[in-house]
């Protein structure tokens, strides 16, 4: 009888063991989330930003190693001119 005792206490120690792996396995996923959350909110905003009078400041150049196999541009970027990527005036209202 002690045999069979020894194997049910085996099996429940088991049992509790895959239970404290499950939960473990749970807290570290969901604090992996939760990191990778703040991570990504406190991500840099797109390549250009909008300054307050209404210019645009570019992005930063590209590298000579992301050239394309082919490219004998010699390096030079060319942007587009104009009020491309600028958002419309805003208009003042009157008020009541």
């Amino acid at each position: 009888m002690s045999q069979r005792h020894d194997l049910a206490s085996a099996v429940m120690e088991r049992d509790r063991s895959r239970s404290r792996m499950r939960l473990v396995t749970v807290t570290v996923g969901a604090a992996s989330l939760a990191t990778a959350g703040v991570v990504a909110y406190n991500l840099p905003g797109p390549a250009h930003t909008t300054a307050g009078n209404g210019t645009t400041t570019p992005a930063a150049q590209p590298s000579a190693a992301n050239q394309e196999p082919g490219d004998d541009d010699g390096g030079a970027v060319t942007a587009p001119s104009g009020t491309f990527g600028q958002a419309p005036a805003q208009a003042v209202s009157g008020g009541s």
